[in-house]
């Protein structure tokens, strides 16, 4: 198989035409004839992440966060994004994004996370992008049992959680990564909470004003948790003739607290 075949399985598991429209995903850069028999799956393409690819033989880093958002005038060693550019063309591997349309697709980022912890009768939380996830558990929960319940499902180091009442949980909404932007959304869902990261200040007052409880958690964590699924998808789909291999980059934001 060559990386553009790849590329086309890459496809049937996460559909590019479901991407955002200012979404970059698919090649980064390199050799679409190049062979390849093994794949490094990582959540972001930083230079550490490259050159483990290289010391193992990878031909691919497929990352869920593309490398390149927007069109770039010059490539600069000094930065981040030069640095992995660089090291994937001195080492031949290609660099792939699967972003939003892994967010977006059926038993993608949010199908995942739902599932992960349990909820029922799943669907997108934004119906015109298909963004997100709500559902319902199958008995309400405690608070604090069904944040433990989160945290250990998704992998988390930490959940920050903002009460605006008591009430137990049995209607959720999440979206991965950063959906601050929805929480109205999780509000007419009638959710008991909403999960996601990257909350800013006066978002989660008027959320929490509005009598909805958020969780917010590390936007990488919570996102890193669905990589094992598309993974899965794409052993079924590519059969025994692609190796495939979560990398450990669980830490990319180190978070402590005083």
């Amino acid at each position: 198989m060559k990386v553009k075949e790849f590329i086309n399985k890459l496809n049937e598991a996460a559909p590019f035409e479901l991407a955002e429209s200012w979404d970059n995903p698919g090649l980064m850069t390199g050799d679409l004839n190049l062979k390849v028999n093994k794949v490094a799956v990582c959540l972001d393409a930083v230079e550490e992440a490259v050159i483990k690819a290289a010391k193992d033989n990878f031909e691919i880093l497929l990352c869920h966060h593309p490398v390149i958002f927007r069109a770039i005038k010059k490539i600069d060693f000094e930065t981040e994004q030069g640095r992995v550019l660089r090291a994937a063309i001195k080492n031949n591997i290609a660099v792939i994004a699967a972003h939003t349309n892994w967010d977006i697709v059926e038993g993608g980022v949010n199908t995942e996370l739902a599932k992960l912890i349990s909820l029922n009768n799943i669907r997108a939380l934004d119906l015109e992008s298909g963004l997100g996830a709500c559902g319902v558990l199958s008995g309400a929960l405690d608070y604090k049992e069904f944040l433990n319940r989160v945290k250990a499902a998704w992998g988390l180091s930490y959940i920050d959680y903002y009460r605006a009442n008591n009430n137990k949980i049995l209607r959720v909404a999440l979206c991965g990564g950063s959906g601050a932007e929805f929480w109205p959304l999780a509000k007419n869902f009638e959710a008991d909470v909403y999960l996601t990261a990257d909350m800013k200040y006066h978002e989660l007052i008027d959320a929490n004003k509005s009598g909805l409880n958020i969780a917010v958690m590390e936007h990488g964590e919570m996102e890193r948790a669905s990589l094992p699924e598309l993974i899965r998808k794409l052993k079924n789909i590519c059969g025994d003739e692609i190796e495939f291999k979560l990398l450990d980059d669980k830490a990319l934001v180190k978070r402590e607290s005083f």
